[in-house]
């Protein structure tokens, strides 16, 4: 009897640590998985189709300013070259990382709860609209600015490499 009472509470007590220790793990991944969750919601897979839409065309609007030649069915094939180069999961593994590595799970949880609510979901499909509008609107602006500005900091074309400058100039003889 005393032989079966202790390998009961052995068992017991092993099995009490082993439980220990997968709910150790699951509270070690709860940060993990809470990211992934906000990954998810903060870049839905019809929004990473649409990131990988804009860098693409990106790509080739940039190639074709250049004066290079494309075939006609470039732009589709770029789309699948960028897609391939940065597939939605490895995104997902990468963006979770990040999340886990700056916020706490409690953190992440908020940031799931707003993401979940109506305003949450409009500011997902909404963002990447006004990330567009808004690299548009520095694209148009800062080549008008940059100029008179570069020239107030003194690197202006004038003052920059390739120009000699005062101390640079030959001594006279």
């Amino acid at each position: 009897m005393k032989t079966y009472a202790m390998g009961l509470v052995l068992a017991l007590g092993l099995g009490a640590g082993v439980g220990a220790s997968v709910s150790t793990l699951a509270l070690a991944d709860a940060p993990k998985n809470t990211a992934r969750e906000l990954t998810q919601l903060v870049m839905p897979k019809d929004g990473y189709q649409k990131m990988m839409q804009q860098m693409s065309e990106g790509m080739v609007e940039g190639m074709s300013r250049s004066g290079a030649q494309m075939p006609a069915d470039f732009p589709k094939k770029m789309m699948a070259v960028v897609q391939e180069a940065l597939p939605y999961e490895e995104q997902i593994d990468f963006m979770t990382k990040l999340y886990t590595s700056r916020f706490t799970d409690g953190e992440l949880k908020d940031m799931v709860t707003f993401y979940k609510t109506p305003t949450g979901s409009k500011l997902v499909r909404e963002l990447p609209g006004i990330m567009r509008e808004s690299a548009l609107w520095a694209s148009q602006l800062l080549p008008k600015r940059l100029p008179e500005l570069m020239k107030k900091h003194g690197i202006g074309p004038d003052q920059g490499q390739g120009a000699p400058g005062p101390s640079s100039a030959p001594a006279k003889k």
